[in-house]
């Protein structure tokens, strides 16, 4: 009888593997890092879970989670689920919001992404958890065709599945790509589920992605509304603890990389400027070494203008598996 359950419970996961797949991988690194005041050693390894599978119709569907996010991907703070075919993709979870998914971000910096100067990040408002509860699953719905792709995205309003208001996020976005230039628009917004804590927040964003060669450029620009205390928070200012409002703001940043063999080299500039309070301006410059195997030597430094703000650094190896 044990033997009849092994041999049974074998034939269901052969028969099982060729309908979905599981696959393991992940990544690692190690180094040092400067903090601004003092050097440190840095380092650390992850692993990826990735779910793939195929229905009879041919649609595609999968799943995918860190596992120090396992937890998180029970509830949808963490990982992504999808479904895709010829109506596009649609995904939920700790998903892009839709201009992000369609335009990204500037290059990145650092093998540890140097973020605690700002980093490459574009403000975007919406998606990865950016200014709503860490609980509120995103959905996230991009379809392309040709050269154009279109993307929106939206969270339901309530904190995990409760019936708790939270902020509501939405946003549109679309791209044209011809040859090796793309050019896109996006608009973001989040309603506030209380105007006297939290004022609404909006963003129109333009973007614009070229490729010379090995070169790679990209420039955005953005403008809005941003709530005023959401927005003292980026320069480390005590809240006004008075009626929520929002302030108008602008934001803009360029990025250029290029690859000579098996080195790359890249920085970006952004600045973001609001109105009655103050403007700031980041950048950062590194470079990475491609050893083959999935591993690569990388290393750049960081920094901003702000008050009492000390330039960051990091080197170390990075490996893929």
């Amino acid at each position: 009888m044990k033997k009849l359950l092994i041999a049974s419970t074998a034939l269901v996961m052969v028969a099982g593997a060729a309908a979905a797949e599981v696959k393991l991988s992940g990544d690692a690194r190690m180094g040092v890092m400067y903090n601004g005041d003092d050097w440190n050693f840095s380092s650390r390894s992850r692993v990826l879970f990735t779910m793939s599978g195929t229905t009879d119709s041919g649609l595609e569907f999968g799943a995918s989670f860190k596992a120090h996010e396992s937890v998180g991907a029970e509830t949808g703070e963490d990982g992504t689920v999808f479904l895709s075919g010829a109506f596009g993709k649609i995904e939920m979870g700790d998903a892009l919001g839709a201009s992000e998914a369609l335009f990204g971000d500037l290059y990145e910096v650092g093998y540890t992404d140097l973020d605690d100067r700002g980093g490459n990040d574009i403000p975007y408002l919406t998606g990865d958890e950016t200014l709503t509860a860490e609980d509120n699953p995103v959905l996230l719905d991009t379809y392309s065709a040709g050269a154009f792709s279109v993307a929106a995205s939206m969270s339901d309003g309530k904190v995990g599945e409760t019936s708790t208001d939270d902020a509501q996020e939405m946003a549109v976005a679309a791209a044209y790509t011809f040859g090796n230039y793309t050019v896109g628009l996006g608009y973001e917004k989040i309603d506030s589920p209380d105007t006297a804590l939290m004022a609404d927040m909006e963003q129109l964003e333009l973007a614009a992605i070229a490729k010379f060669g090995a070169t790679n450029v990209k420039a955005y620009y953005a403008d809005g509304e941003l709530d005023r205390n959401a927005a003292r928070a980026v320069f480390d200012l005590t809240p006004v603890l008075a009626a929520a409002t929002a302030v108008d703001h602008k934001a803009y940043g360029l990025s250029v990389d290029s690859t000579f063999g098996a080195t790359t080299v890249g920085g970006y500039v952004q600045v973001l400027d609001i109105d009655t309070i103050d403007d700031v301006t980041y950048y950062g410059l590194g470079a990475s070494y491609d050893l083959g195997g999935g591993a690569s030597i990388v290393g750049g430094i960081a920094d901003n203008d702000l008050p009492n703000s000390d330039m960051v650094a990091d080197l170390g190896v990075k490996f893929k598996f």
